[in-house]
């Protein structure tokens, strides 16, 4: 009885593995039909909440008072009002931005997008097409703060360049730190 318990055993293992399958050939990635993400798309009209500021964290690597890390106020089009935060020369600074385009100048700049592009663009695109279409990439600062938390003064003027959404780089020049330099990526 214990022999005919062990073939049946043994063919029920083994049918199972027969009736399994073999070896599966999976597909290629570049065969794999990817979803495509259709962009979020905005009335152009109503882009009234870009013009509101918000806080942003900012961190950077630099000489003089760039700084590391901070808090930047930006506009929804990207451009810096102001920021603050620990300097590269470990102090606290904050930074004047100014140079900005007027609302008279955005809202030209929209009228344009919206003439070229139609009512709606794609959200994440809108204030890059913006700077780009206002033209204004470059910012002038002025900064006052600390230098290496002893001296009470630092101060610095420079230019500061908008890059992309998300990154900015300044070059100045000031006191006790004579060249200010460093580029900031605003989260």
């Amino acid at each position: 009885m214990k022999k005919a318990l062990i073939v049946i055993a043994f063919l029920l293992c083994s049918s199972s593995f027969v009736f399994a399958g073999g070896p599966m050939v999976a597909p290629k990635s570049e065969e794999v039909a990817r979803p495509v993400e259709k962009p979020k798309l905005v009335n152009v009209d109503l882009a009234d909440d870009l013009y509101n500021i918000s806080k942003h964290w900012t961190i950077g690597i630099g000489l003089g008072g760039n700084p590391l890390i901070g808090l930047v106020e930006k506009d929804g089009f990207g451009y810096p009002q102001c920021e603050y935060g620990v300097t590269c020369v470990l102090g606290y600074g904050y930074t004047w931005i100014s140079g900005q385009p007027t609302q008279a100048q955005i809202k030209a700049a929209i009228e344009s997008i919206k003439a070229k592009n139609g009512n709606f663009v794609d959200e994440k695109k809108l204030p890059s097409m913006v700077r780009d279409e206002v033209g204004i990439k470059q910012l002038n600062y002025v900064e006052i703060g600390t230098w290496a938390a002893i001296l009470p003064i630092n101060a610095e003027m420079g230019m500061m360049w908008i890059l992309s959404d998300n990154w900015r780089t300044r070059l100045g020049i000031g006191l006790p730190t004579l060249i200010s330099f460093g580029i900031n990526y605003d989260f």
